[in-house]
């Protein structure tokens, strides 16, 4: 027996994951920001793929809004996190 499952429910699920993954990007928990980092990836993994789709974006545009928000070097990691901390940084919108 199947339940009827609300479609906009479940996309505004998997739209959250990918904004938890946003935040995680900009947390000053280290842990959390190298997860997400791994995840993003070099390219858009068969796990990415399917969690773009299911909240309804298309996986190698989210790839590339998401790419945007990846430090390019470790001196830029500190300097964003270091901005962080004293309450300078903003965050870039990935769209």
């Amino acid at each position: 027996m199947s339940s009827p499952t609300d479609p906009r429910a479940c996309r505004d699920l998997w739209r959250r994951v990918l904004l938890t993954v946003v935040l995680d990007l900009k947390s000053v928990d280290r842990f959390a920001r190298k997860a997400a980092e791994r995840w993003i990836g070099d390219w858009p993994s068969p796990d990415f793929r399917e969690v773009c789709e299911l909240a309804g974006f298309h996986p190698e545009r989210a790839h590339a809004a998401l790419s945007t928000l990846l430090p390019s070097s470790a001196r830029e990691r500190a300097a964003a996190i270091r901005a962080l901390r004293h309450g300078t940084g903003e965050m870039r919108d990935a769209a």
